[in-house]
């Protein structure tokens, strides 16, 4: 019975991949756009001009697109957005095209930026990836601009971003939403020598101050934190969100909860009494009933809609998504993802771990694979019969 009931879902589960895979995804081949400058004429520094940097490699690729037009889709007639995008050199050609051709679709210039091999050898890496730190080097990538916003690719945004992107910034380095998650995590602060707990503010939306940061020289002050951490440490947990928080500290400008809302924060406050009187204390009561009725930008520093089920306001995600020319490709993924949970999850059940139906699984896998593998489905073999007492 527990045979069939796995190999009908998994016919379910082909059967919905094989509607998904024969659609195809966009190629650089099939996509007949130029890689050209967009003919785009307002000016740097102007009063309506916004200049939005975000970073990404391919695994972020189409979620840089997303993010870019949500901006887009939910910006007022008369503002005007200039996009540096921050790429390493094998950023793949269809996710330029798709991207350059939205901004000409809105009136926007974008500007692909090759950062090359900018941090792929950062001592600071761990399982972060290098995209992340180009955030760092905005000062000297924007040296025309006075200020300007950073945005991570796990964004979407819902409302015009010039009462953002207009903060005041005279004395501060950078403007930013505090990081409830880490802030309350004394002992991690303790570490990289921080003690203020409610200072630590969240890297993924910044309003950066350039000039300010040009002039006291905090980029190279931040590269060198990257680059050899503090005290002699080589590893943050938290990555440019850590040396940002340290070189910056004292020169930040805290921003409302509203222009950097996780989901989680959201849920919380509205499952829980306890926890939302704790952000209430932390945020403050406005901050949080704004965020949760008059939110502009949601981030998705948690649970990854394209990841995982039921992340809340994952169908604002989605419903961009499917506006876009690689609907098909992350829904595939998101798909395949789930199936190899589901059976995953099957296997660790103890009724079908030690079953005649595993037991011929192992079999086969054990003549179809080789080295470490082969050795570890005879193992399973051995095990399984010894706990069946199958002969």
């Amino acid at each position: 019975m527990e045979c069939k009931k796995i190999k009908a879902g998994c016919v379910i589960w082909c059967a919905l991949l094989g509607l998904i895979c024969p659609m195809g995804m966009a190629t650089a081949e099939n996509l007949s756009s130029p890689l050209e400058a967009q003919n785009v004429t307002y000016g740097e520094n102007a009063d309506d001009v916004i200049p939005i940097v975000l970073s990404a490699d391919n695994n972020y690729g189409p979620q840089m697109y997303i993010t870019v037009s949500s901006i887009l889709k939910n910006s007022n007639a008369d503002t005007h957005h200039d996009f540096h995008l921050l790429v390493p050199s094998n950023f793949e050609k269809r996710y330029k095209v798709s991207i350059l051709e939205l901004g000409i679709r809105h009136g926007s210039k974008i500007n692909f930026v090759d950062m090359g091999t900018a941090f792929a050898n950062s001592p600071l890496k761990n399982e972060w990836p290098a995209p992340v730190y180009y955030r760092l080097l905005i000062p000297s990538l924007l040296p025309n601009y006075k200020k300007c916003l950073y945005l991570d690719t796990d964004i979407i945004v819902s409302r015009d971003l010039m009462e953002l992107f207009n903060t005041d910034l005279e004395g501060f380095y950078i403007a930013s939403v505090k990081d409830m998650s880490v802030a309350m995590n004394e002992a991690y602060l303790s570490s990289i020598n921080l003690h203020n707990v409610d200072h630590y503010i969240n890297s993924g939306v910044l309003v950066m101050n350039l000039d300010l940061m040009r002039r006291d020289n905090v980029q190279e002050k931040l590269v060198a934190m990257a680059k050899h951490g503090i005290d002699g440490q080589r590893a943050f947990g938290y990555a440019d969100q850590d040396a940002l928080n340290i070189v910056c500290r004292d020169r930040i400008k805290f921003l409302d909860l509203k222009f950097n809302t996780f989901p989680g924060i959201i849920e919380s406050a509205l499952n829980s009494e306890d926890d939302r009187i704790k952000i209430q204390e932390f945020h403050g009561e406005k901050q949080l009933n704004d965020a949760c009725n008059d939110l502009v930008i949601l981030h998705f520093a948690g649970g990854k809609p394209w990841k995982f089920p039921e992340t809340m306001f994952d169908d604002r995600w989605w419903e961009i998504c499917r506006q876009s020319p690689f609907y098909e490709e992350v829904f595939g993924k998101y798909i395949t993802s789930r199936v190899l949970a589901d059976v995953d999850a099957i296997i660790e059940r103890k009724s079908f771990r030690y079953s005649k139906c595993n037991y011929y699984r192992c079999v086969i896998l054990s003549k179809l694979t080789c080295g470490k593998k082969k050795a570890h489905y005879q193992r399973r073999c051995k095990e399984i019969k010894k706990v069946l007492g199958i002969h």
